[in-house]
């Protein structure tokens, strides 16, 4: 099991690069950065910060969640494969669909057509290229969305909260891995995922995490020593 922290994005830019630097620090896998374009959030461009991150740790880089929606793919694919070069064997991404009308409005989208947006733009990304790194997908609502990871053998994140696909995807991927996002370390181990996610608020945030995750992993590590955890 990989475990790591994302930002949501409220932070300063320089704010979540030293996010970022301190999850390297308290031990941690990955760090994750959110795509959002409406105030309060600074994460509107998650390649040029995950690029930032990527000279300044060794961390595996991914987003939380990539807007396959209102993004041109053939743009997607163009900026992430060139992070991936910067980065190599340390880049994946989530896509997802997005959830806010007014941001549609803004890439001259509409909401109503967002899930037959997500399958066309990802078959168009996936077409342009060809040597991608792993691909996750963001499933909140939509059981499509976990019929088409499952089908295309990529991996399935939900919320915590929000896991009713699930056993659906499970039941069809013939590799399945699911990440998690969470509030909390416990809520997300609890469902046996193949990457977690927390969510880190600030500096101070993140070192509790770290001690909790520490405290209810321990058990796990000790029973697989070949897992690296926090």
């Amino acid at each position: 099991m990989q475990i790591g922290v994302f930002t949501a994005g409220d932070l300063t830019p320089l704010g979540i690069v030293e996010l970022a630097i301190a999850a390297e620090e308290a031990g941690f896998d990955v760090f994750a950065v959110g795509e959002h374009h409406n105030p309060p959030y600074n994460s509107s461009s998650p390649t040029t910060l995950l690029a930032h991150i990527a000279a300044r740790t060794t961390l595996k880089l991914s987003t939380a969640t990539t807007l396959i929606t209102t993004n041109d793919p053939a743009r997607l694919a163009a900026e992430y494969s060139t992070l991936q070069l910067l980065a190599p064997d340390r880049v994946d991404l989530v896509l997802g669909r997005g959830n806010t009308a007014r941001v549609f409005g803004w890439f001259g989208k509409e909401i109503e057509y967002s899930l037959p947006l997500t399958i066309e733009h990802y078959e168009t990304f996936k077409s342009l290229w060809h040597n991608r790194p792993y691909l996750w997908h963001a499933c909140t609502r939509s059981p499509e969305i976990a019929d088409l990871a499952a089908q295309h053998g990529d991996g399935l994140f939900v919320f915590a909260g929000q896991t009713e696909h699930v056993a659906r995807y499970r039941d069809q991927a013939e590799h399945p891995r699911l990440g998690v996002l969470a509030k909390t370390p416990e809520e997300g181990l609890a469902l046996n995922p193949d990457r977690l996610l927390i969510e880190a608020r600030d500096l101070d945030h993140l070192r509790q995490i770290a001690s909790a995750t520490t405290r209810i992993s321990t058990p796990i590590a000790a029973a697989d020593p070949s897992t690296h955890k926090p």
